[in-house]
């Protein structure tokens, strides 16, 4: 998998006094240009993606919002990106919003839990049935 490591670099989150019962939830993840870097000294070419999180609640009554970087490894920024840096293999970009949806995405749960606002996925429920 190419996708070596996941970073948060900055999280925004807020909450308005009142949360109704009946919200809806927007999740927008993004991925922004990527670029190629040395890693550390003389180093391997890593490729490093920001990425965005975005939970929007309607009304509004809050949000919270995830930054971050993704780190790349064993690629070559040519076979998988366009001349502006935004990553076009397909594969690549799904694996990309996987861990996103797998690892900033706790993060906001874990956040909208504390701040008392609906969960930005659907938990499962758990039904008991009578023999």
């Amino acid at each position: 998998m190419p996708v070596w490591r996941v970073t948060v670099n900055a999280v925004e989150a807020s909450r308005k006094e009142q949360v109704p019962g009946n919200v809806q939830i927007e999740v927008k993840p993004s991925i922004e240009k990527a670029k190629v870097e040395k890693s550390g000294k003389g180093g391997k070419d890593i490729i490093r993606t920001p990425y965005n999180l975005e939970v929007n609640y309607t009304p509004k009554v809050g949000s919270i919002k995830v930054k971050g970087d993704m780190i790349l490894i064993n690629e070559d920024f040519d076979k998988i990106a366009d001349k502006k840096g935004l990553i076009t293999d397909s594969e690549i970009v799904r694996q990309m919003y996987q861990r996103i949806f797998l690892e900033p995405m706790v993060l906001t749960i874990q956040l909208a839990k504390e701040m008392m606002l609906p969960m930005p996925v659907r938990m499962p429920e758990v039904k008991v049935e009578q023999k």
